[in-house]
């Protein structure tokens, strides 16, 4: 197995979470205009399809509706292989923090501002420090796991669940 995770793809998968999101309030925002609708009028149509066939709100709606549908399948079709191998290749990085901190920035949408507030929260000058040394430390942690994601994620590895258990 050789997956190899850089930067840039962790960056496209937080964009497709982020557009996967934004579709699925999009979808709902659909269905509820959907819902307030009555009974069609087609004296009133202006909606018109692309041959100039008249077409009605309902009909518009299911039709944008069908296109969000259509991809956010395609988004999760991708998104869930892709979790998984990011998640694995971040579990073999062996310095606990780095993976903490990935896992929170990549996986789980943490801000800065949660990460740090998790690691050095209960430090004596965290109210001080929060957003100078703290932060400085966590940003310096994070160019090492980066850095430390890269290199472990481009060591060919077999998967756990295709290694043989050794009975002893």
């Amino acid at each position: 197995m050789f997956e190899p995770i850089s930067v840039k793809r962790l960056e496209d998968y937080s964009e497709i979470v982020k557009e996967l999101d934004f579709l699925l309030r999009q979808k709902e925002l659909l269905k509820s205009k959907l819902g307030l609708l009555s009974s069609v009028d087609y004296s009133t149509i202006k909606v018109t399809t692309g041959n100039n066939l008249k077409t009605s709100e309902q009909e518009h709606y299911v039709m944008a509706l069908q296109k969000i549908n259509k991809k956010i399948d395609e988004y999760k079709a991708w998104l869930v292989p892709e979790h998984q191998i990011i998640k694995t290749q971040i579990a073999r990085i062996k310095k606990w923090n780095y993976r903490k901190i990935l896992v929170y920035r990549y996986l789980e949408k943490w801000k800065w501002a949660e990460i740090v507030q998790d690691f050095f929260e209960f430090e004596d000058d965290y109210k001080e420090e929060k957003d100078t040394k703290y932060k400085e430390k966590v940003m310096y942690w994070h160019r090492q796991a980066l850095a430390e994601l890269e290199k472990v994620s481009s060591k060919p590895y077999i998967k756990q669940d295709r290694q043989l258990p050794l009975n002893m």
